[in-house]
């Protein structure tokens, strides 16, 4: 089987929305859009329609790309960063269906309204007290059916952990870094009354980042939630 390729037109779309920013905040971007699993996490939003909730979202380029790549998305992001806020309103007239709020994930309180919510490279920049609020939260916000996409850094190989971690350092300065591995973060979702149904690593073994990426959906009424605990192949009591 071929692997999956980004669209190059989605790619320079998403880029050029960023026309007439700062050539730092262009760099910027074209990092994030060359390092993330795009091919992957296009692949889950490509059957996805109407409002998606973005958690930490920083400038949106991953979101913008997803936008262009899916015309039925709308979606709608959280930061904390007034800077990264400004950037994307005052740009937001080339990426009119992706937004933009300043708000805190971890204390989410949004109502079930959205079909989707993506955690995209947020878990790793939290402390691990704060992870079982997000989950409610991320829960909370999904209407019956929706999904949750989390795309995250494993600790494994421990030479792609180290890279990741001095990555970060650099981008984001000392804070410390709190990768954990994807069944953790399907358990967590499952503690969240979410359930997992696809875990993925997205990365290949020469590739220096650690993607996976793991979706989990808000039971509905043909599909209640299971008391078990995901181990990364199946459910156990």
């Amino acid at each position: 089987m071929s692997r999956p390729r980004r669209d190059r037109r989605a790619l320079w779309r998403a880029f050029a929305s960023y026309r007439g920013s700062s050539f730092t905040a262009q760099a910027f971007v074209a990092g994030r859009l060359a390092i993330a699993p795009l091919a992957a996490l296009g692949n889950e939003v490509m059957p996805l329609q109407g409002p998606i909730l973005s958690l930490g979202s920083g400038v949106s380029a991953i979101e913008r790309y997803l936008a262009e790549l899916n015309p039925r998305l709308e979606i709608e992001g959280i930061d904390l960063d007034s800077g990264r806020e400004a950037l994307v309103r005052s740009t937001a007239a080339r990426a009119p269906r992706v937004q933009l709020r300043l708000g805190d994930a971890v204390q989410l309180d949004e109502p079930p309204i959205y079909d989707a919510v993506l955690v995209c490279d947020v878990l790793h920049h939290l402390d691990p007290e704060q992870h079982k609020p997000l989950a409610t939260g991320v829960a909370q916000a999904l209407r019956q059916g929706g999904v949750c996409i989390v795309k995250d850094l494993d600790t494994r190989p421990r030479w792609k952990h180290t890279w990741n971690r001095a990555h970060d350092r650099l981008i984001a300065g000392p804070a410390p870094i709190y990768c954990q591995t994807p069944d953790d973060t399907a358990n967590l979702l499952a503690a969240a009354g979410l359930r997992p149904e696809k875990i993925q690593r997205t990365d290949r073994r020469w590739e220096p980042y650690a993607h996976y990426i793991v979706r989990a959906r808000k039971p509905g009424p043909a599909w209640p939630a299971q008391p078990e605990t995901w181990d990364g192949r199946r459910w156990r009591r």
